[in-house]
């Protein structure tokens, strides 16, 4: 396990970021420093999380470059200090190891490592065993990482040569220069045009295989807890049918739910002191409205009013989607969620996501556009409308791959279904106390 962790933290204003820890110690002072820069540019909280698991990433790789001089790796300020920046060879290693997955950067626990005795024989049989096989990034993701690398060494190497002077000064933004620039040449080339084997949404009978599953009556649910069943069948439906993110579906709260319409509303709420989530969702795209078919909204509602209005400590929040203890539902467990789900559902054609429940939701819309007859502008705008991107956004593009090779289905009526003997108790009770 990795030195060094990326670790979100809250301030009692509600503004959330995020520190580069190290194990053993205080965080790098100097990576708090570059990520402030982030934060006073109004940088979302996500994004300089992304940036701070990438100097996590940074730093594990020069701490594991060890050498006769520098046996504990490389410490970037004590190089900096004599004036040698990083060799092209240390520089091309960085650039190689941006295109891996690093599943450690994410860390939270913060409880200080412990002393572990390790028998021989236990390191022999992980050496005997075969090395895990490394799964590349994407690529738009290797050039930005290469980019945090550079901008990050670039801000430390300057840190540093303000504190020296003269030749060791010289040699080190000199040396900085050609290093910055043989890094930034390992950029790679982020393709704009859609790939084959691209994410794409489910088809109709994977659609359909998935929403049966995850009905609570169905046989096959893999979860046992009645709550549990209703409330995950319900986050699969609004996914599906509003094409929402989930972070959006988790900022959902009950007051932005309309009491006499089927309809609902999504909006930003970053750095909310009202959300006590250290890692706090929130909608990436503009505030909008969105219609709901009115047996998911009244459903909606009797979920509100029986079951999470049966957890007393989710009485005290104002979020819809909730754990069985009561606390709103955390983006891990979404992903855990699906994850489940995957196992509960093989032979899918592709990984089944909460983010290709938004492309099945796309290329529905898309088909059920075509059966309507609207012209590309207006499907267009709609689109972008129903979704909270900006008119003339070419986002659809990236959401409708498949759309060319189905035939229109009607998704409202398949995603409505509900459960015969929860329709019949919403009924009427739509209106009524909102959760407690």
């Amino acid at each position: 396990m990795s030195d060094f962790y990326a670790k979100r933290i809250r301030f009692q204003n509600g503004e959330r970021t995020s520190v580069l820890n190290r194990r053993r110690g205080l965080p790098v002072q100097e990576a708090v420093l570059f990520l402030n820069q982030y934060r006073t540019k109004g940088r979302k909280a996500n994004t300089i999380h992304q940036v701070c698991s990438t100097l996590a990433l940074l730093h594990r790789e020069l701490s594991a470059m060890r050498s006769e001089d520098e046996p504990q790796g490389i410490d970037p300020v004590k190089r900096f200090e004599v004036g040698r920046f990083l060799s092209i060879s240390e520089l091309s290693r960085l650039a190689e190891i941006a295109q891996f997955h690093v599943a450690d950067l994410e860390e939270e626990d913060t409880s200080p490592a412990r002393a572990r005795v390790v028998s021989l024989e236990s390191v022999r049989m992980r050496r005997k065993s075969k090395a895990p096989e490394r799964v590349p990034v994407d690529v738009a993701t290797r050039a930005n990482r290469i980019r945090y690398f550079a901008a990050y060494l670039k801000f430390v190497s300057e840190y540093v040569e303000a504190r020296l002077s003269g030749d060791p000064a010289t040699q080190l933004a000199a040396e900085t220069k050609l290093g910055l620039k043989s890094l930034l040449a390992h950029v790679p080339r982020v393709p704009k045009r859609a790939k084959l084997g691209a994410r794409t949404g489910l088809s109709e009978e994977d659609q359909n295989r998935v929403l049966a599953t995850v009905h609570p009556d169905s046989s096959a649910n893999p979860w046992k807890h009645p709550f549990v069943r209703v409330r995950n069948w319900l986050i699969v439906v609004l996914l599906l049918a509003t094409g929402m993110r989930k972070g959006e579906l988790l900022g959902l709260q009950i007051g932005d739910l309309r009491t006499r319409e089927p309809k609902l509303l999504i909006v930003r709420r970053a750095d909310a002191d009202s959300d006590a989530r250290t890692d706090q969702p929130v909608a990436k795209t503009n505030d909008r409205e969105i219609e709901l078919a009115a047996p998911i909204m009244s459903r909606l509602w009797t979920f509100i009013n029986t079951e999470r209005r049966a957890i007393k400590r989710a009485r005290r929040i104002p979020q819809v989607i909730v754990s069985d203890e009561g606390d709103a539902l955390s983006i891990s467990s979404i992903d855990k969620l699906f994850r489940e789900l995957r196992e509960a559902c093989p032979g899918l054609a592709g990984s089944l996501t909460s983010h290709v429940m938004r492309h099945t939701w796309n290329e529905r819309f898309s088909e059920q556009a075509d059966a309507m007859g609207l012209s590309d502008a207006v499907e267009e705008k709609a689109r972008a409308t129903q979704q909270g991107w900006v008119e003339g956004s070419k986002m659809g593009a990236t959401y409708t791959r498949r759309h060319t090779e189905r035939n229109p289905v009607n998704f409202i009526a398949t995603a409505s279904t509900v459960p015969s003997r929860s329709a019949s108790r919403a009924s009427g009770k739509r209106s009524r106390t909102f959760g407690g």
